[in-house]
């Protein structure tokens, strides 16, 4: 009988880094073609000259078949280069690069403008897969690991989300304004919440939309748009002297503001052919609702009016 020829452990470390370094090489070929593509994509003239949004459109669409083509690229790579399993490593390397490139982006662990680096998380990630695939064990134990990745894109989606929600969370506590929202009623969700102008010349104000749950995903028309509330929350003007002024949030003079009526503590009511407008004060802050009646009911904009307090940034933002 015949004996197995065993391969020495130098020679077989000295072949696993050949192939991890076989495999970087691929990885790094891919991003810069890429890079180079999404260059030549950016600059051309079908991209300048789209209209309206149809250059942002090409490079969203380019950011979501970047990861399919990448793939498709370097698996027939890793073949010729006879790193097998070749789909396996062309898999992980680019599932791997992408998570870690996005999951930086996110998180806004490196300032703007570190291609070089993203570059070299793509190579690492191919290297890294070379020597995750390089056993000869079964091929399950492998396979899981790239289904996993897999089953990973709800959870950077979830962590994603979480870290966009901390960031406005944090942009609102810092307003230098006092968040006032009202008690919700059945049916209505809070949107669109942010600030505008400068703390330094005491002129910010606060905003944010009140929707009813049926337009949760969005107002698209005319009529939908009419059943929203907006809100508008800032310090109080020289020209807010109600009920005789209403001019809450301006600094126009002569206050262009008539007369408001009285119709409940703290709070007013104005309007005119088209719109209804609600003021409550809370110390030197003010917020104004503006919407049209119809569709939405004197009701309920006072009751929102009437129960205007002081509220947490999460509050806003949902978490």
């Amino acid at each position: 009988m015949g004996t197995a020829v065993v391969e020495p452990a130098v020679a077989k470390r000295s072949r696993y880094v050949k192939r991890a370094a076989q495999a970087a090489g691929v990885g790094l070929v891919a991003v810069a073609s890429f890079a180079l593509l999404a260059r030549l994509l950016l600059d051309s003239s079908a991209c300048k000259d789209a209209p309206s949004y149809g250059c942002l459109g090409y490079a969203l669409l380019w950011s979501y078949l970047l990861p399919v083509l990448n793939f498709l690229l370097t698996w027939p790579a890793l073949r010729v280069l006879a790193v097998r399993p070749a789909w396996l490593t062309a898999l992980l390397g680019t599932g791997i690069g992408w998570y870690l490139v996005r999951g930086i982006d996110t998180a806004r662990w490196l300032p703007d403008g570190t291609p070089y680096v993203q570059a070299a998380l793509c190579t690492v990630s191919f290297a890294v897969a070379a020597w995750l695939t390089q056993s000869r064990r079964p091929l399950w134990p492998r396979a899981a690991v790239a289904l996993a990745l897999v089953l990973l894109a709800p959870l950077d989606s979830l962590a994603t989300n979480q870290l966009a929600r901390s960031k406005q969370n944090n942009e609102l506590a810092d307003a230098g304004v006092p968040l006032l929202g009202p008690q919700l009623p059945a049916g209505y969700h809070l949107n669109g919440a942010g600030t505008t102008g400068s703390t330094a010349t005491h002129e910010v104000t606060f905003y944010y939309r009140i929707s009813p749950d049926s337009l949760a995903k969005g107002a698209n028309t005319t009529d939908e748009l009419h059943q929203e509330i907006q809100v508008t929350v800032g310090p109080i003007q020289p020209g807010f002297t109600p009920p005789s002024h209403c001019a809450a949030l301006t600094n126009v003079y002569p206050v262009p503001s008539p007369a408001c009526s009285p119709v409940a503590p703290g709070v007013w009511r104005w309007s005119n052919y088209e719109y209804v407008q609600y003021f409550t004060r809370v110390g030197d802050t003010v917020a104004v609702l503006q919407a049209r009646t119809p569709p939405v009911s004197s009701a309920v904009l006072r009751k929102l009016a009437s129960t205007m307090r002081v509220r947490p940034p999460s509050y806003f933002t949902g978490g």
